[in-house]
Formats: C-alpha cells, structure tokens, sequence
C-alpha cells in the first residue's frame, strides 16, 4: 500500500511538473535568446508574439506625429515645426528575435520631416502688399472691423491655396460680437448685423492687388462706398458674396490686420524675389 501511494505521488508531480518544465525548455529553445534587451526592456525567452505586443507599446509611447511650421494667431509668432517618430516594428520584431545572447537592441526610429518647416516662416518678412483706408463711422461700425480684422490677422496662406473672406471671418451675429451698423444694400443704406466690415474686405483686396496676387472672386458695392473709391471696393455679405484670392506664388505668405492711428491697414509679407 505504501509503495503505491508513493508512485501516486511521483506521478502526480510529474504530472503537474511536465508542461511547465516543456514550457521553459520550449521558450529556451524557440524564444529570444539569453540576456537579449529592448532598450532597458528584458526580452529573453519570449516569443515572437509577445515580442511585437511590447514593441508597438513602446512604440506608441514614445513615437510622435510631426507637427508642420505654423503661425500662432494671437501672437503672430512662428510655431516651429516638430519632426516626427515613427518605428517600423517588424524590423524592430525580427532584431530583437534573430539577436544573439547578451546583445542590446536598441529602439530605433526613423525621423519623419513635415512639409512645412520653420526656416520656410521664418524669411516672410519682405512686405508684398500694403493698404490701407480711413476709419470712419459709429462706434458699432468700428467694433465689426475690428472683429473682422481680428479673424483676418495672422492667417498663413501656403502657395496654391486660396483664402475666403467668409470662410476666415466666419458668419455676423450678434452672438460672436457683431453689431447693428450701416451696410448698403441696393441703392441704400440701412442697419444690419456685422455693417462696416466691407471696408475690412476692401483693404484686403488692395493689398493683394499690390502683393500681384491672384483675385479669384470680387464683387463691387451696387453704389460708392465712403472710404474708397468706387470701383476699387470688395463687397462682401453672408454667405453668397465673398472676396477670395490665391497665393500664386511659390512661397507662403502672412497677412497681417490690425486699426492703427484711425486707419483700416492690412499687408501681406512674403519673401523677398531672388531671396
């Protein structure tokens, strides 16, 4: 009787012990090698799936998109551009598994460069175009072109894309600011909501008409504004008639906005030719 339960005993602990003992050897003999590292990460002895469910983790923490050159539109600062990180974690996978005993692996990353870089903003300095009309009218009327020049201001606009007065200013309403002032309409003149920022569109276009840039869209007044000459005026109302143009150069540029000394100015920096 002793003696069998003693066989009992033998055979259980075999019994519970075999698999775990063919999953070490196993792991030994088809896993990452000895002593094999991912940065700080151990990897011995795992296998190659458990290997890339680390690796993308890694890779996640520490990869990142690039981020292009910008222009910060309250400050008129030049955001620098970040390069971004990408891992390519098959090679990454495969390193790690076909590395020899005691080897280090590094995390290698390949640098992704955006389009759009800081160098390129940073040579917008040469003024292309420069306008600007006299500040007239009610309080409410200047409160609008300042709301509008506000939106306007500080906007990037890269080679080949086109800019929309409404699409930048976005629609007049009482709740975003605007308020009742003069507007024509017709043969007259009456209140209405966001008056006044005609002037800021027409600003505009003269400046890009100085700049040489390319006029997509433009309407005039049905009769003369007071601040220019008619003809020379860009009408502008939500959301059929809009003033657009096009940045046909083969360089950003920056239009800046801003009421200084009871003037309307808005001008347009690019880079200088031949520079």
């Amino acid at each position: 009787m002793r003696r069998l339960v003693a066989l009992v005993l033998v055979v259980s602990t075999l019994g519970w012990g075999v698999p775990t003992v063919f999953r070490t050897v196993h792991r030994r003999c088809f896993g990452v090698k000895q002593g094999v590292f991912l940065e700080n990460q151990i990897m011995e002895y795992y296998y190659e799936g458990e290997v890339r469910v680390i690796v993308e983790q890694m890779a996640r923490q520490t990869g990142r998109v690039p981020r292009e050159a910008g222009v910060d539109k309250d400050s008129g600062q030049i955001i620098p551009h970040r390069n971004g990180l990408y891992f390519d974690v098959d090679q990454i996978v495969q390193e790690v598994i076909n590395s020899p005993a005691g080897t280090k692996v590094p995390l290698r990353a390949i640098e992704v460069v955006p389009f759009l870089l800081t160098e390129h903003l940073e040579v917008l300095t040469h003024i292309l175009g420069d306008f600007s009309t006299p500040l007239l009218g009610s309080p409410d009327r200047v409160e609008n072109i300042r709301l509008s020049l506000l939106a306007v201001n500080n906007t990037l606009l890269l080679p080949g894309e086109i800019f929309s007065f409404n699409e930048i200013v976005g629609e007049r309403t009482k709740e975003r600011g605007y308020r009742n002032a003069p507007i024509i309409l017709g043969e007259t003149v009456a209140p209405g909501v966001g008056g006044g920022i005609c002037q800021s569109s027409t600003t505009l276009y003269n400046a890009v008409r100085q700049a040489r840039l390319e006029v997509v869209e433009r309407r005039i007044h049905s009769m003369a504004p007071s601040y220019i000459q008619h003809g020379l005026d860009a009408a502008v109302a939500w959301p059929y008639t809009d003033f657009k143009f096009k940045n046909s150069l083969a360089h950003p540029v920056i239009i800046k906005a801003e009421i200084a000394k009871w003037r309307v100015r808005i001008w347009i920096l690019g880079q200088k030719e031949g520079a």
